[in-house]
């Protein structure tokens, strides 16, 4: 679909929120609608998978939109990755260069973690309510606690060596267009399986082809911590599972609820 046919004015920005999610899901009972984007210059409670919060000072990009679509439940675990493979689009096509997605959707350079995605979606008899938030390091935080196994933070300008870094509300709109575009075409693949459709229906080799680590030795690690396998990691399969060849020869299938993944060689942040 043309991304000029979605209205690019249609940007919130505040000076400063709790969370951009929280607020757009508020927007939205209000009667906000589909495609509202909304962007904060600083978020006091930004959170990211499992909790985990999200520094988010003045300088980076936190951004929210809100999508309002009859999805069935059982292929919803698709639609961060949806969203995921759309913002990846926008930032190359800003100059960006060297991006991958780490399962299941973090975004990544070789120098490490440069974004965060967080869909969060409730559902009603007649559709479905989601916002997708998005956090962008623009440039290096001065300091970062870091957090045991967490990657090193990369930054945007680190990405873009040969083009000009993009202001925020351009590249908030740019981002918009694509996570809209990337979901109605998802939402059509879906759609035209009918009872067949899967969470990866339609984007399942786009998202293997730009996962990192993709062919290398990672580790499965639990959300405490521990080692649950180690092994290749093949890519993910229609119900976005990742799959290892494990050192015991054996295919084992992890959902991102039970484990990440975290290269065995720390260096290592590429696609094949």
């Amino acid at each position: 679909m043309d991304a000029s046919a979605y209205d690019r004015s249609d940007l919130i920005v505040l000076d400063e929120v709790g969370s951009t999610n929280i607020e757009l899901l508020e927007r939205a009972a209000a009667g906000a609608g589909h495609g509202t984007a909304l962007r904060a210059r600083v978020q006091t409670s930004g959170r990211g998978r499992r909790a985990h919060s999200w520094a988010s000072p003045d300088g980076g990009l936190y951004l929210s939109i809100l999508l309002r679509a009859p999805i069935p439940a059982r292929v919803l675990p698709g639609l961060p990755i949806a969203c995921g493979l759309g913002v990846l689009r926008a930032l190359e096509e800003a100059g960006a260069s060297g991006l991958s997605l780490k399962w299941p959707n973090d975004i990544v350079s070789a120098d490490g973690k440069l974004g965060g995605i967080l869909v969060e979606a409730r559902a009603n008899s007649s559709e479905t309510i989601a916002v997708c938030g998005i956090g962008i390091n623009y440039h290096a935080p001065r300091r970062i606690e870091r957090v045991d196994g967490a990657l090193p933070v990369s930054s945007l300008d680190d990405c873009l060596r040969a083009s000009p870094l993009p202001g925020h509300d351009d590249l908030a709109r740019s981002i918009r267009a694509r996570v809209l575009e990337t979901t109605d075409d998802w939402r059509g693949a879906i759609e035209q399986a009918d009872a067949d459709a899967a969470p990866l229906t339609g984007i399942v080799d786009a998202y293997n082809e730009r996962l990192a680590y993709r062919g290398r030795c990672v580790r499965a690690v639990s959300p405490d911590g521990a080692t649950i396998a180690t092994g290749t990691f093949t890519g993910v399969d229609l119900g976005g599972c990742a799959r290892l060849l494990t050192t015991a020869g054996k295919m084992a299938s992890f959902d991102s609820v039970d484990a990440s993944l975290r290269p065995v060689d720390a260096q290592a942040i590429t696609t094949l």
